[in-house]
């Protein structure tokens, strides 16, 4: 009896520890599920504040470093891109980067403007028809095409020198896709790095990847402000004397040779780099006139790097058509390159700059 008694006390003890570890199982799975929810609908709430308050924002100044890497195809690529960029409503902005792009572009509310200081050459645009769009990821479009987002955890960016507290939310993304098009697209993730306190992304890494390969891009700012206090000087911009417009891609065929033994730039003839220059000097009728702006010229240059053939495109008279086509031919350059020799090459437009002191 005693026996038979202390067998059941023994089953009855395994009996409820077992219940309790079962019991105690559920909970926590009851407790990580509750978990990952409140995670999901902080991270989803994180994203709605970054974006409304993106839209409610006129003004943006910030400073950071973009790097983009590319493994594809057996290829390894790693650029790295410092930035500096202010937003002033939806038409003017001033974008500068440095590093493996060195490009200026600006929008002053009516035109459009990226200058390649690398090339020295220049881009012009109507503003309406070009619009400015910095290449960092749109805020204020957070949540558009959101299929998940949670919390993660945290971390720290050094904002301003001092290091800044940041949560870490992780959304993933469809890629929309249009009628009769492949469904089968691969989403991509974002990982942000959100200031709470100020409702403001610190860090963002976008990553895809497709059978052909992986794309990752991560921008981190060293300096972001919202309602920035910017002045009308930060939007305009005055192409310097001597740059070419960049007209695009020019088809050279397999004869890119011009009238008069003149080559014209594409895939086997390189362009003419300025090395000297001379500024235009003002006429007294221009400045009396308070005349200013840009004389657009022709040119060839020789294989010696000498200008031929100046001819004006376009003027701004008063005297000063005639001081730029004086100054261009005391301009010197590094000849363009046919097939590797030095050969004439034609400049279609390049610019002639005259700013009244």
């Amino acid at each position: 009896m005693l026996a038979a008694c202390g067998a059941g006390s023994g089953w009855e003890r395994r009996h409820v520890v077992s219940l309790y570890a079962t019991v105690m199982v559920l909970a926590a799975f009851l407790f990580l599920t509750a978990l990952a929810a409140a995670q999901t609908n902080d991270a989803r709430a994180l994203l709605q504040e970054i974006a409304s308050s993106t839209r409610a924002t006129q003004s943006w100044r910030a400073e950071g470093i973009e790097v983009s890497e590319v493994a594809a195809s057996g290829i390894q690529l790693r650029n790295e891109v410092r930035f500096k960029v202010a937003i002033q409503g939806p038409s003017k902005m001033r974008w500068e980067t440095s590093g493996d792009d060195d490009t200026l572009m600006v929008c002053d509310g009516t035109d459009h403007w990226t200058y390649y200081q690398h090339g020295l050459s220049f881009y012009h645009n109507a503003e309406s028809v070009s619009p400015c769009k910095p290449s960092l990821g749109d805020f204020s479009q957070v949540t558009d095409n959101l299929t998940s987002a949670v919390v993660i955890g945290r971390d720290q960016v050094q904002i301003a020198d001092a290091p800044q507290e940041c949560e870490l939310v992780r959304a993933e993304y469809t890629v929309p896709v249009p009628p009769g098009a492949d469904p089968n697209v691969p989403g991509f993730l974002r990982t942000f790095c959100i200031d709470t306190a100020r409702g403001l992304v610190l860090r963002e890494t976008s990553e895809r990847t497709t059978a052909k390969g992986r794309w990752i891009t991560t921008i981190t700012y060293s300096l972001i402000e919202r309602e920035a206090k910017l002045s009308l000087e930060e939007f305009e911009f005055q192409v310097p004397t001597g740059t070419i417009e960049d007209e695009g891609p020019q088809g050279g065929g397999d004869d890119p040779i011009l009238e008069g033994g003149v080559y014209r730039m594409g895939p086997r003839v390189s362009g003419p780099i300025l090395v000297y220059k001379v500024e235009p000097s003002y006429t007294e009728d221009a400045r009396k006139a308070r005349v200013s702006g840009m004389v657009l010229v022709s040119l060839a240059v020789d294989a010696s790097g000498k200008p031929l053939n100046v001819t004006l495109l376009k003027g701004l008279g008063h005297g000063l058509d005639e001081k730029a086509i004086e100054a261009v031919g005391q301009w010197r350059y590094r000849p363009g390159m046919k097939d590797g020799v030095a050969a004439t090459v034609g400049i279609s437009k390049a610019v002639v700059n005259f700013r009244l002191p």
